[in-house]
């Protein structure tokens, strides 16, 4: 995939602009606080219809204005495409729109038309931060080349609420257990049509993420990706072998149902579950060294990059925002090796000589929000 043209209009502290892109390798520098990042969230916000920074869509909106729109001309494949989204204040009510060469679409389809990958200082956290933060990653890689995942995810975070709503209406105003045994039925088969996805993406991105990892270690080490599962009593469970996860939900949700009564909330499925690294046989968040943490993100990183092409048949742009200075050498050139000439890379830095030259690389400095080439 290429990128043609990227367009916004006031977004964050961009009134208007037009980038024609005609290069592999693009780099916007700039001091801080001048709208580099801004610009691969606009390009993020196009492709994904969200933000990679924040949830709150009337912070990308500039100031004093009632509406925005971003948008990206783009070539794949099956020929040249536009993405589009407007977003505009009518009788007091955010108004958003998704549009697809110019007609309007859900986000379903809207999703996953554009395949990016994102790498920003908060990934290099893969390893040790959040569950939610390896949760998304892995929801993402799927979901771009998967439309029916992306369907099932939607479907399980809305049965999510509606069982958690019920379990605190039983606790606090006696509401019969009966309706819950229809949204647990619902809650089982969908939350195993996931599982399911979720383990298949997992041996192939194992797989390359392993291989990646050991060229940037040179071979000294091995990198080894677990599904983790938080089934009941605080269980961790790490299934490598097909099992039935329809009967597998239904006995954990009817074991622990007066649990999830007297909490308000599901406390098993899908959105507890974890990813679990370990570099030769040692778990890598307790245990792996910061270096070691460091090549492993960026391992699941280039793996992403990977997975989506051997899913599409062609690589997705990549958006690189202000990793490079937070990486050592040896990874920066391994990172910039593994994408010269192959994938479409948008890269954020403050100093632009952070970046060899690679395939012709265009340099376009951002002052204020304002974008001059060379």
């Amino acid at each position: 995939m290429k990128v043609k043209r990227i367009y916004a209009v006031n977004f964050r502290n961009y009134k208007e602009c037009c980038l024609e892109i005609t290069s592999m390798v693009n780099i916007f520098y700039g001091q801080n606080a001048q709208g580099k990042t801004n610009l691969l969230e606009a390009m993020f916000y196009a492709a994904f219809g969200m933000s990679h920074r924040t949830a709150q869509e009337d912070d990308m909106q500039r100031l004093d204005t009632n509406q925005l729109a971003v948008g990206i001309n783009f070539e794949d494949l099956h020929g040249v495409n536009d993405v589009k989204i407007k977003r505009q204040q009518l009788d007091g009510k955010n108004k958003k729109e998704l549009f697809l060469n110019d007609v309007k679409v859900r986000p379903k389809e809207h999703y996953g038309t554009l395949n990016m990958v994102m790498f920003s200082p908060e990934d290099l956290q893969l390893i040790k931060g959040e569950p939610a933060l390896r949760r998304r990653f892995f929801d993402m890689q799927i979901s771009q080349t998967d439309k029916a995942y992306y369907d099932l995810l939607i479907k399980y975070n809305r049965i999510l609420q509606q069982r958690n709503r019920l379990l605190k209406d039983i606790r606090d105003n006696n509401a019969s257990i009966e309706l819950l045994l229809t949204w647990d039925q619902e809650f089982v088969l969908t939350a195993a049509r996931i599982a399911v996805k979720r383990m298949a993406a997992l041996q192939k991105l194992k797989n390359i993420a392993k291989d990646i990892y050991v060229a940037l270690t040179g071979e000294l080490e091995t990198l080894t990706v677990f599904y983790e599962l938080k089934a009941n009593n605080g269980e961790l469970l790490y299934p490598d072998e097909a099992i039935c996860w329809e009967d597998f939900y239904r006995s954990k949700l009817s074991e622990r149902r007066q649990v999830d009564i007297l909490r308000g909330s599901t406390g098993i499925g899908p959105h507890r579950d974890d990813l679990l690294f370990k570099v030769n046989n040692r778990i890598l968040k307790a245990f792996g060294s910061q270096g070691q943490q460091r090549s492993a993100a960026l391992a699941l990183k280039l793996a992403q990059l990977e997975y989506v092409r051997q899913e599409i048949d062609e690589f997705p742009v990549l958006l690189l925002d202000d990793v490079m200075s937070e990486l050592d050498d040896q990874r920066r050139c391994q990172l910039l090796k593994f994408i010269d000439g192959k994938v479409q890379t948008f890269i954020t830095v403050n100093d632009k000589a952070l970046i060899p030259d690679l395939s012709g690389n265009a340099y376009f400095r951002i002052i204020e929000g304002r974008i001059a080439e060379g």
